[in-house]
């Protein structure tokens, strides 16, 4: 491939990504993408005979690049969890905030197409323990599994460890995804929203922190 193709298509599959993010896929037209693109429909289609070509190459591209290694942080078993908790729920409103559109692309495909996000989700980390030979140094429940030492070691309160992850990333999407809410609600211009959302991360892991630990450990590590 000349380098003039390969300019074009990534020229295509940015302005692909612009339609996509906006109006999934199915709302999508090729039109629409070339119209996108400045180039004609006949030459969109030389390129990418189908929308469902462009849009998987689309997506694999936005999860490689944007939450694979978001979510990897929290299969890393070498971290401590506290600290795993922190880095994660930076990284994912700092990838976010960039790519505010990215949580509901994803949420799209989820419900879409499941399986082809758990596909190229094991290419990057294990998403069940049959996984982890393929990833030598990751570990699918590594978060659960420290919440559950940290039980045992009887500085974590017995929570339900797979309630809690699904509540931390809850509690992360929430605020991006309902951001034209929020700063409508709260009548709050762009440099506020940005404000709030660096509010709110610390919020979250405090938040976390709280529902974690018991109160004796949370206040000696304040303390720390």
């Amino acid at each position: 491939m000349s380098q003039n193709d390969k300019n074009t298509e990534q020229q295509i599959k940015e302005a692909a990504r612009r339609v996509f993010h906006r109006e999934g896929l199915e709302g999508a037209r090729m039109q629409t993408i070339a119209d996108e693109a400045n180039i004609n429909k006949a030459m969109l289609h030389y390129y990418y005979r189908s929308k469902e070509k462009l849009f998987h190459e689309v997506f694999e591209e936005d999860y490689v690049k944007h939450l694979a290694p978001v979510i990897m942080i929290t299969r890393d078993p070498s971290l401590h969890l506290e600290e795993m908790i922190v880095r994660f729920v930076k990284s994912y409103f700092e990838v976010m905030m960039e790519h505010p559109r990215l949580p509901l692309f994803i949420m799209y495909e989820v419900s879409r197409n499941p399986e082809r996000l758990m596909e190229i989700a094991r290419k990057f980390a294990p998403i069940s323990q049959s996984d982890e030979k393929e990833h030598k140094d990751l570990k699918a429940l590594a978060m659960i599994e420290k919440i559950e030492q940290g039980q045992q070691e009887g500085i974590y309160n017995p929570i339900d460890a797979k309630q809690f992850s699904v509540s931390l990333i809850g509690m992360c999407a929430y605020a991006i995804i309902a951001r034209t809410t929020l700063k409508q609600a709260f009548q709050m211009n762009d440099e506020e929203y940005e404000q709030f959302i660096e509010q709110r991360k610390e919020e979250v892991i405090d938040h976390a922190f709280r529902i974690l630990m018991k109160p004796e450990y949370y206040e000696q590590r304040k303390r720390s």
